[in-house]
């Protein structure tokens, strides 16, 4: 796993979903209920961008077709039989950073 930090600009915009890439990553960033939750960025059902959704309770709501992820395990509501990733989030003296899986050809040659 690397962890890559999330710059402070992004920490400062809590209204909304969105949409982060870093270090060639792209990744969802929520602030809900006191905390930063950061998730897959494409809905696994047919790949629409989730920053576009909204979230109702524990759950962010896709903005194609309406599928339910909760938001503590990524769990495709009842009945959709799929699932987003949740991010690990580390806090490392006031800065935040994301983990996020590397592929086989950065552990090799990175």
């Amino acid at each position: 796993m690397k962890w890559i930090e999330i710059p402070h600009d992004y920490l400062s915009q809590k209204s909304a979903i969105q949409l982060i890439e870093l270090s060639g990553k792209s990744f969802c960033l929520l602030w809900k209920e006191d905390k930063w939750i950061a998730f897959s960025k494409k809905c696994p059902h047919a790949g629409a961008n989730l920053a576009h959704g909204w979230c109702e309770g524990n759950e962010v709501v896709c903005p194609y077709h309406r599928h339910r992820f909760n938001l503590i395990d990524g769990r495709g509501a009842a009945g959709q039989g799929n699932y987003i990733q949740i991010y690990p989030l580390k806090e490392v003296d006031g800065v935040l950073y994301v983990g996020l899986k590397e592929n086989m050809w950065s552990r090799v040659f990175g």
